[in-house]
C-alpha cells in the first residue's frame, strides 16, 4: 500500500459506527499497520450525525482536511453527500441505499437530496464509487455496515485484507452475532452491483 491512508465513515447515530471503527482498527493491528482514530462526534443522539476517520500509516493522524480522504464509507445516503469536501480525485467511496430521514425531510419542510444525482456527479469527477441500490433481503439492516465493508476490500488499493478483518471479526465479535457478522462481510465480499441509474 501507498505510505498513508484517510479512511472515514459517515451516518447517524445507531447505524454501528463505532463498532465498524473498532473493527477496522483491530485489522490494521493485526496487519501491522500503524493507526490512530479521531474522536467521534454525535453519539448522544440516536440518529444524530456521527464520523470517524482512521488513519493509517507511521505518523499518519485520524483527523482530517479538506481533499484528504482516500476511502469514504456512507452508512447513509445524506450524509455521504455531505462529505464531498474530504474527497480527492483519487478517492474510493462506497455506500448505501439506506435513507434515514432527517426531522426537516419528515416535517415535510424540505426534500431528501437526489441520490442518483450524487451518484452521477461523483462518476463524473473520476471518483472510485460503488453504490449498493439494493442490498440483499437476507440482511439485518444492523449489518449493511459489515456488508459494506465486505464489498470495499474489492475496491482498488483498499488497504486492509480481507484475511484481517475475518481474523478482526473473530476476535471483536461474540456468540450468535459472530456468524451473523461473518456471513454479512462475506456477502458484501461477493456481491456484485447492478446499476440501476437512468
Amino acid at each position: 500500500m501507498k505510505k498513508n491512508y484517510k479512511i472515514l465513515i459517515a451516518g447517524v447515530g445507531g447505524q454501528g459506527i463505532v463498532f465498524l471503527s473498532n473493527i477496522m482498527v483491530e485489522a490494521a493491528v493485526l496487519s501491522n499497520l500503524p493507526v490512530s482514530v479521531s474522536e467521534i462526534h454525535g453519539l448522544s443522539q440516536r440518529g444524530g450525525v456521527v464520523t470517524s476517520s482512521i488513519g493509517l500509516g507511521e505518523y499518519c493522524t485520524g483527523f482530517i482536511g479538506l481533499a484528504s480522504v482516500d476511502f469514504l464509507i456512507g452508512l447513509e445516503p445524506l450524509e455521504t453527500q455531505r462529505c464531498i469536501p474530504y474527497l480527492h480525485k483519487q478517492s474510493g467511496v462506497i455506500f448505501g441505499n439506506y435513507r434515514v430521514q432527517p426531522y426537516a425531510v419528515n416535517a415535510e419542510t424540505a426534500q431528501y437530496p437526489e441520490v442518483n444525482l450524487f451518484v452521477n456527479y461523483l462518476k463524473q469527477q473520476g471518483v472510485d464509487i460503488v453504490y449498493i441500490e439494493d442490498f440483499p433481503p437476507t440482511i439485518d439492516y444492523v449489518l449493511y455496515n459489515i456488508f459494506l465493508l465486505g464489498r470495499a476490500t474489492r475496491m482498488n488499493d483498499f488497504p486492509i485484507k480481507a484475511d484481517k478483518i475475518i481474523e478482526a471479526i473473530n476476535n471483536t465479535v461474540r456468540g450468535p452475532n459472530n456468524k451473523k457478522s461473518l456471513a454479512a462481510f462475506s456477502m458484501g465480499i461477493d456481491f456484485e452491483t447492478v446499476p440501476k441509474l437512468a
